[in-house]
Formats: C-alpha cells, sequence, structure tokens
C-alpha cells in the first residue's frame, strides 16, 4: 500500500515535469530553454549609452557634482571676508541741541548747538590679525573643496568597480544559464533512453532556476550601482550607463613607506588639520591683542547763539587689564591656548590614522592582485577542465549528474570569484588613493587631488 502511494505521488510530481520538458528535439517545450528565455529578459545588461571610462567619469564628477560646485560657490563667498576686517568700522556723526525740547519746543531758541564726528580706531595690529584668522578660513574652505572632491572620486572608483562586478556576473551567470541548458539536454537524452532517473532532469531545471533567482539580486545591485554613479555625475538617475572598461588585474604600485610619505604632504586631511592648527594660533593672536587698547578719537563744532562758538576734541581709550575685565581676557587667552593643544593634538592623530589607512590599502590591493592572477590562471582553468571531465564521464555512465552539476557550481563561484577579485583590487586602489591624497600609480607625473602643504 505504501509503495502503490508513492507511485502515485512520483506520478503527480514527476509525469507534469516531463510533459514540460520534452524529448530533446522539442525544443521550444523544454523547461531549460523556458528558464533561459527568462533570463534572458531578468538582468540582461544595458547596452545603450556611450562607453564610460573611469577617468572619464571621475572628470565628469568633477565637473559637475553638486556638493563640489556648493562648495566651490561657499569658498568664493569667503574670499572676501579677510578684506572687511582690514579696514575701519564706520564713522558716527552726532549733533546735540541743548535745553531742547525740554525747555523749548523752539530749536532756534536754545542755547548751544555741537556737531560731533567721530571714528573707533582698534589698537596697533588688531586688524591684520583678524584678517590672517579669516584668511584661515578660507584656506580651509579650499581644503574642505579637496576633502569633498577627494570623497567623490573614491565613491566614483567604487561605485564604478560595483557596477562592472554586477554586470560581468550577470554574464557569467548567463554562461552558466546556456551551459546548463546544454546540461540538462544531456540529461534529457540519457532519461528517454533509460540510462538515468527523471532525478537529473530535475535537478537541471532546479539549477536554472536559481540562476534566476541570482539574476534578479544581480540586476538589481547593476541598476541601483548604475542610479548612484549617475547621482555622482549630476546625471539623471535613470540615465542608461554604457558599457565599462575592464579593470587592470595588475596594477605597479610604489612601496609603503613612500606611499606614507606622499601622504604626508597631499592627504586633504593632514592639510586641513594643519590649517586648523594654523588658524588655533591665529585665533590665539587675536584674543592676546585684546590686552592692548582700543582707541576712539571725536572732534566737532559747538554753536553759541549771542557767545562765541568754538571747536572741541575728545579723546578715548580702553582699559582691558582693568582689575574687574582682566580676568576675562585671561579666561580667553587660557581657552585660546588649549584649542591650539587640541588642535595639534587631532593633527598628530590624523597622521598617525593615515599611515595605517595607507599600510592596511597597500596590502589588500597586492593581496587582491595576486589572488585575481591565481584565479585567472590556475583555479579557472582548472574548474573548466574538472567539468569537461566530469561531462564527459557522466556521458560514459561513470559518474552521477550530482557531480556534474557540483563541478558546474564550481566553475561558477571561480569565474565569480575572479571577478570579485577584480573589484576588489578596484576597490583597494581606490582607498589607496584616499589616503595617499593624490594618484597612486608608478608612473611619473601623478597629478595630485589637492596640493597640500609640507607637514612640519
Amino acid at each position: 500500500m505504501r509503495l502503490a502511494f508513492l507511485s502515485l505521488a512520483v506520478w503527480i510530481i514527476v509525469i507534469p515535469a516531463v510533459s514540460r520538458a520534452g524529448p530533446p528535439e522539442a525544443e521550444s517545450d523544454s523547461p531549460a530553454v523556458a528558464v533561459e528565455r527568462v533570463l534572458d529578459r531578468v538582468g540582461a545588461q544595458d547596452s545603450d549609452g556611450r562607453p564610460l571610462t573611469l577617468e572619464a567619469a571621475v572628470d565628469e564628477a568633477m565637473a559637475r557634482n553638486l556638493r563640489i560646485v556648493a562648495l566651490r560657490r561657499e569658498f568664493d563667498a569667503l574670499r572676501h571676508r579677510p578684506e572687511q576686517a582690514r579696514y575701519l568700522s564706520a564713522p558716527t556723526f552726532e549733533a546735540q541741541v541743548w535745553q531742547w525740547p525740554v525747555d523749548t519746543l523752539n530749536p532756534a531758541n536754545t542755547n548751544m548747538y555741537m556737531l560731533m564726528f567721530g571714528q573707533e580706531l582698534p589698537g596697533r595690529g588688531k586688524r591684520e590679525l583678524r584678517s590672517s584668522l579669516l584668511e584661515m578660513d578660507v584656506e580651509l574652505a579650499a581644503a574642505a573643496i579637496a576633502i569633498a572632491a577627494r570623497d567623490i572620486i573614491d565613491r566614483v572608483e567604487r561605485v564604478y568597480a560595483d557596477l562592472f562586478l554586477a554586470r560581468q556576473e550577470i554574464e557569467i551567470h548567463h554562461a552558466s544559464a546556456r551551459l546548463l541548458r546544454q546540461l540538462a539536454d544531456l540529461s534529457d537524452v540519457k532519461y528517454s533512453t533509460g540510462r538515468v532517473s527523471q532525478q537529473d532532469v530535475l535537478k537541471a531545471v532546479v539549477e536554472l532556476s536559481k540562476i534566476e533567482e541570482h539574476l534578479i539580486e544581480l540586476d538589481e545591485r547593476a541598476q541601483l550601482a548604475a542610479a548612484e554613479l549617475n547621482t555622482l555625475l549630476d546625471r539623471p538617475v535613470a540615465d542608461a550607463v554604457g558599457p565599462l572598461a575592464m579593470p587592470a588585474e595588475r596594477v605597479a604600485l610604489p612601496p609603503v613607506s613612500e606611499l606614507q610619505r606622499l601622504a604626508l604632504t597631499q592627504q586633504p586631511d593632514l592639510t586641513a588639520a594643519d590649517l586648523e592648527v594654523t588658524r588655533a594660533e591665529a585665533a590665539l593672536g587675536v584674543v592676546r591683542s585684546e590686552y592692548r587698547p582700543d582707541f576712539s578719537v571725536m572732534g566737532g563744532y559747538m554753536v553759541m547763539p549771542g557767545q562765541r562758538d568754538s571747536w572741541m576734541a575728545k579723546v578715548g581709550i580702553t582699559w582691558p587689564t582693568a582689575p574687574w575685565t582682566k580676568s576675562r581676557v585671561d579666561a580667553k587667552a587660557a581657552e585660546a591656548t588649549a584649542s591650539v593643544a587640541a588642535a595639534r593634538a587631532r593633527s598628530e592623530a590624523v597622521a598617525s590614522a593615515t599611515r595605517e589607512a595607507v599600510y592596511t590599502a597597500h596590502v589588500r590591493a597586492d593581496a587582491a592582485s595576486r589572488r585575481a592572477s591565481l584565479l585567472r590562471t590556475t583555479i579557472v582553468p582548472q574548474s573548466e577542465q574538472t567539468l569537461e571531465v566530469s561531462r564527459v564521464a557522466y556521458q560514459t555512465d561513470q559518474v552521477d549528474f550530482l557531480v556534474l552539476i557540483d563541478n558546474q557550481r564550481i566553475l561558477l563561484d571561480t569565474q565569480v570569484d575572479y571577478f570579485r577579485a577584480l573589484n576588489d583590487l578596484e576597490r583597494a586602489r581606490a582607498a589607496l588613493k584616499r589616503a595617499v591624497g593624490t594618484d597612486i600609480s608608478a608612473e611619473p607625473g601623478a597629478r595630485p587631488i589637492a596640493t597640500g602643504r609640507v607637514r612640519r
């Protein structure tokens, strides 16, 4: 009874699949062909759009990225501030009428009119110190542009590599689907002659369905990466991104010690950290100048009806070291001194983190390059050979279909691993360029992202 029940269940499940699969000559009804037709619709690589190299993408981002454009506009505005601090404040003009309007409502009946002109005069050197402080703000704004440019370049390179990887994985999965179709046809032939069970046919269909699932995920990754790349390039988010350039497997990198020395002069973060120290020192100079007095001068003419008119003058001076005010200036000076020490500590911390980032990215780039070379020259060819041998052995009934499927999976994984290694290499190179702050090519004439200042 149990055997009859199992036979009925197998008949219900398997026979419809067999009827859909059909013999090899009825290719339009084959499940492998039906699934591959779906694969052609899912995750197909977008061939529209002009070819886009990484260098062209970076140049376009530098010219059109909205974040960089906004920072440049802010920099243009800040450049006008230092000039403002070099000039005196606006003068004052005063007019006084005595006994009006208390004693009389008619100004002509008063005893005296006084017209005064006054000007505030900051202490010696104060305007220059304030202007220097504002110039540091301008330099920091320029450093912020360099940092933003470095970040945008890093994102463009990473997204470009991710989009290339997603497209390559799509192509590999399509090729794997075509290979599985051949294996499914082979299993159909053997099944029609009674040499294998229906399991072999269904196993190929299941593997094709898994590939379809993977292609849906890869298509999502490719679309999201293309959208992010378009955003970085200030293009419409749904624009097609054309064919991408194949990344290099081997990249000549300078020694780590040379890159670390280069980073100390070209890294935008280090440049900004040094500027923060300089700005803190300039702010300390401004605070210390408050110990020096400011001046005010005023002159005017006094008109006294019925009496002799006269000229008058007045001079004023501040007393910043008065006992009841000196403590305020002392506290501000102590705060500014502590800010200088904090800025120097941050600068050293950034330098240490930069050295570590350069070393880490260099190690990862070298490892990814060696891994990609090993996969291309050894592992992938071995996987292809193993699959071919197992396919021949399957035709002669020396191995079962599961071995053939396992070898097909291994080949798929190794092919994907190769392009993932290239992706890791590109991302590591992007991280290395970000850490150094300039092009890391060993070729002479590398163009830095932003010219830094020699670190003290």
